[in-house]
């Protein structure tokens, strides 16, 4: 039967290679689809499995492969190849244990009026609504996130901004152009098309300032992941994720996401888990209840926006019951390139709130496992106001003092409110 089967298989990519359209599924057109990164498909091996024995099979090329991931692969599938078709086929061979798209990633913002810059400074920087509303002040009596590694996976940053003299991790990655130095860069080209040149330019530095802004003493750890006008891919993403877990981060920050679920993107975030990372995950500015990726997965803090002045929901956050907690993300004023600050808004500012919540929280007690800090983060927090949203904007809106004082105090939190509850990963 196995022999029989290989034969199908064979026969079938056969069929892919020469574009032949009888085996196409329903009216799917031999063509990449928007949302994927054309020609390529993602794989894992089963233990054991012959990557070079499925190339053969399928005609296949690997374009990349992930350090400490022996049996992920990135492949280039062959010219003229229906894509949807390929994945089906390989996700049916024996010798993996998945295949699907490259999906596409952005930032929340990417596309949308919500990327609206003004201009600020160091002063609004450090005195803001969102720092009164969240008690920082009072927190960095117990914690400003010294010892705490924040990984940050953007566009970049600029490194040498004066706000983060001395805090950036040497250990920083460029995984869209494969080198050591994670800088920020705008091309002066429209990379993805839409009529915006260098778009997402400044987003990474904008993110990292916020992290910074509530764990001053904590190291950043920049990992380049979105190109200049904010596009990624799961590829690169599960790639810098099972990077920063490996490298010893605290917290992982991911101010990007996708509206399809990645199975790779998903086990690197379960795998972060188990080695006590916390990723925190937007959860997407397009105002409705349509899961965002990784921000809806078990083992992410998906984190939604709401305004600080009445606790409501941000006219752009999505929502929903995969929503695990709220922070500020209305014109949050942060750092910019070049050494300067700037006000935008979106959920990729409320997602490095918690970011460095989790830093001040690890920074005093290094120990804290990943069910502790679901405990911390969804225990303290302070409720909503929205009667439109119930039980969509997660447990409420974060207090950083509240959690800082929990837990010097030894203060039991209620198991419901905890934010990792469904998590099996940590």
């Amino acid at each position: 039967m196995l022999k029989l089967r290989r034969l199908v298989v064979f026969i079938s990519s056969l069929f892919l290679l020469l574009g032949v359209n009888e085996m196409r599924l329903g009216s799917v057109q031999a063509v990449d689809l928007p949302g994927y990164e054309p020609g390529q498909v993602v794989v894992r091996l089963v233990p054991g499995g012959d990557i070079g024995e499925i190339n053969q099979l399928y005609g296949t090329v690997v374009l990349d492969s992930i350090p400490g991931q022996p049996e992920i692969f990135l492949l280039q599938a062959p010219p003229g190849a229906n894509l949807l078709e390929l994945v089906l086929l390989l996700a049916d061979d024996p010798q993996l244990l998945y295949a699907e798209l490259n999906y596409l990633t952005a930032d929340p913002e990417s596309g949308s009026t919500n990327r609206i810059y003004g201009w600020g400074d160091s002063t609004t920087f450090k005195s803001q609504n969102a720092n009164s509303k969240l008690n920082l002040e009072a927190a960095h009596g117990y914690s400003g996130g010294a010892g705490a590694l924040v990984a940050v996976l953007d566009t970049g940053i600029q490194a040498d901004h004066p706000e983060f003299v001395g805090l950036i991790s040497p250990l920083g990655f460029d995984f869209v152009d494969g080198d050591p130095d994670p800088s920020e860069e705008a091309n002066g080209l429209d990379d993805d098309l839409d009529g915006q040149v260098d778009e997402g330019y400044g987003h990474g530095t904008h993110v990292a300032g916020i992290a910074h802004l509530v764990a001053p003493d904590a190291t950043l750890l920049p990992l380049r992941v979105l190109n200049s006008d904010s596009r990624g891919n799961t590829f690169k993403t599960a790639a810098a994720v099972f990077y920063a877990a490996a490298n010893g981060a605290d917290v992982i920050n991911l101010s990007l996401g996708s509206p399809e679920r990645s199975l790779l993107l998903s086990e690197a975030v379960a795998e972060a888990a188990g080695l006590g990372a916390v990723v925190v995950a937007a959860a997407g500015n397009v105002n409705n209840s349509i899961e965002q990726y990784p921000a809806a997965e078990s083992c992410a803090v998906g984190v939604t926006s709401v305004r600080t002045d009445n606790k409501k929901k941000s006219d752009f956050s999505s929502y929903g019951a995969w929503v695990d907690i709220s922070a500020p993300g209305d014109s949050i004023v942060s750092t910019f390139p070049v050494d300067g600050y700037a006000s935008t808004s979106g959920t990729s500012m409320a997602a490095p709130f918690v970011s460095g919540q989790v830093a001040v929280l690890r920074s005093l007690a290094p120990d804290l496992t990943l069910n502790d800090v679901g405990l911390l983060l969804g225990g303290t927090v302070q409720p909503v106001n929205d009667f439109f949203y119930p039980g969509q904007l997660g447990e409420g809106l974060i207090d950083i003092l509240a959690s800082l004082e929990a837990l010097v105090l030894g203060v039991e939190q209620d198991p419901g409110n905890n934010v990792f509850a469904g998590c099996t990963g940590g």
